[in-house]
């Protein structure tokens, strides 16, 4: 996804930028008083060689791990079923449970969840053109 938005405010490695609206008439963003709202202006990480004023273009930070969570779970879970079912072969336990292939599925479903939790983006958009020069 790509949003056209043009940078209000910079204070250190953080943006303010206001998003421009395609189907509108005018394009700047101080003139227009129906982009002054809440929802129009978004902080985004800042990068060498803005300057306010400037039109970027913005680009989504999501990665396909954190757009599709629900299958990346339910892989993690059958993953982790495969793996407990692997080393319960190598290591004897006595006895066949399957209470503890959920055990392990559900672990590995918990462990790659909280990876993705904690590698998701600060911000959700990047600064990726700016007016015509890739970044």
């Amino acid at each position: 996804m790509e949003i056209r938005a043009k940078v209000m405010s910079i204070s250190g490695k953080v943006a303010e930028v206001c998003i421009i609206k395609e189907n509108t008439l005018c394009v700047s963003c101080a003139a227009c008083p129906k982009k002054m709202g809440v929802h129009d202006i978004i902080k985004v990480a800042a990068i060498n060689g803005i300057e306010i004023g400037q039109e970027v273009l913005l680009r989504d930070t999501k990665s396909w791990l954190t757009k599709n969570k629900i299958l990346f779970s339910l892989l993690a879970f059958v993953s982790g079923i495969i793996l407990t079912e692997f080393i319960s072969k190598i290591i004897s336990f006595g006895a066949y449970h399957k209470e503890i292939d959920l055990l392990g599925g559900g672990l590995v479903m918990i462990v790659m969840l909280l990876v993705l939790w904690v590698k998701r983006p600060q911000y959700l958009f990047r600064i990726d053109l700016m007016e015509g020069r890739k970044t």
